[in-house]
């Protein structure tokens, strides 16, 4: 899900925690701006709490966003008060979207329809009204709506947003069509666009990584990787196992040749390389499998062995990033990579699930995220908590 939230500082703001369930129910394709100052001529300023745009589909939904101090005992159609279980009542939120769905529908008629949708006819907006609750649950008695549903999950409320189609499909093409209309409608009802957000609608065009700068980042890689099998190899436990039994031939033992006169001194010892002396220090031999032992906690904790999807792999990250073991060392995309790839195996692969370079794509995650990350200015392949 792309979130763009109002730009009025003095609006509601919904719960983080509502939020990121979104976004793990929703993806990219919905478009989902909360808190809209809809002014529409003629007709009152109307406050939506959600409206949602997929762009897949091609649909828009409202969705009003109710909590009670009570379980709702009963749900009612329009003219009619809803009944709480402490025996109160409370004004009908169906009649308040349904004035809310006619703002809303004369806003896209005159400002977005015309010039984004013009084979669409304009009498033929369908919007879709919706009421969320989490008061409403299985016992709740709901009488039928003539317009519009009730939910008392988020998952009820994904599952609308996903499924929901229409007879005229409001579609526009990729490219630079989807960031000028996204730019419209976060215009239109007062709501803010992340650079993320615009990444991901329009992503930049890929560039070749400069080849110095890769190969010193994969020597960095093989450097952190021979610390690791090296600290794999002393720790206590390990033991070698082994191999089958090889014949040993003993060759005839030649005559003894006198010793030159001449002493030749002996090679000097090869300077060790340089790549890897930064990575070979005791610090980093100790801590190295640790970390690795805790990424991989992260890992298989958030990733499923069977049906992975992106949001999976995007909460793995986004847990390891703000684990305060990493705080000093950052979290390594490539031992990331690997570790997570192997969880996918005989499934999608990474690269449908995060495409792109895997760098970049978490980065855009955590700015999705509200988590400030940045790339460590030394080792390129690390990516660490910004703050």
């Amino acid at each position: 899900m792309l979130h763009f939230p109002s730009k009025n500082t003095a609006a509601h703001r919904p719960a983080q925690t509502d939020v990121a369930r979104l976004h793990q129910l929703l993806g990219d394709h919905v478009w989902a701006f909360s808190n809209c100052r809809v002014d529409a001529p003629g007709l009152q300023v109307a406050e939506v709490d959600w409206l949602f745009y997929n762009s897949l589909k091609g649909t828009f939904i409202l969705s009003e966003w109710k909590r009670y101090p009570a379980a709702v005992v009963q749900v009612m159609d329009e003219g009619k008060p809803w009944l709480l279980a402490s025996g109160s009542t409370v004004s009908n939120p169906v009649e308040q979207v349904g004035r809310q769905l006619q703002a809303v529908r004369r806003a896209l008629q005159l400002n977005i329809c015309r010039k984004y949708f013009p084979a669409a006819e304009q009498h033929s907006i369908n919007l879709y009204p919706s009421v969320y609750s989490p008061q409403i649950n299985g016992e709740t008695r709901r009488e039928r709506l003539r317009y519009g549903v009730v939910h008392g999950s988020l998952e009820e409320v994904a599952q609308m947003v996903e499924r929901r189609a229409v007879t005229t499909p409001l579609v526009v093409p990729d490219g630079s069509a989807r960031i000028d209309l996204v730019e419209a409608l976060a215009e239109l009802f007062r709501c803010s666009i992340s650079s993320a957000a615009r990444r991901k609608i329009h992503p930049p065009v890929p560039t070749r990584p400069d080849p110095a700068v890769r190969m010193a980042a994969i020597h960095r890689e093989l450097a952190a990787l021979h610390v690791e099998l090296a600290t794999l190899l002393d720790s206590p436990g390990t033991q070698a196992v082994p191999g089958p039994a090889v014949p040993v031939t003993v060759p005839p033992v030649p005559a003894a040749v006198p010793a030159p006169s001449v002493l030749v001194p002996a090679p000097a010892p090869a300077p060790p390389l340089p790549l890897l002396s930064p990575a070979s220090t005791p610090a980093r031999a100790v801590t190295a499998a640790p970390r690795t032992a805790h990424l991989q906690h992260h890992v298989t904790t958030h990733v499923p062995l069977s049906k992975a999807k992106a949001q999976h792999v995007c909460a793995a990250f986004l847990a390891a990033l703000q684990d305060g073991q990493f705080r000093h060392s950052g979290v390594h995309i490539g031992l990331f990579g690997s570790l997570v790839g192997q969880r996918l195996k005989g499934g999608p692969a990474l690269a449908s699930l995060a495409p792109g370079s895997l760098r970049t794509w978490c980065l855009a995650q955590a700015a999705a995220a509200g988590v400030a990350a940045s790339i460590d200015a030394i080792d390129p392949s690390i990516v660490r908590l910004t703050g």
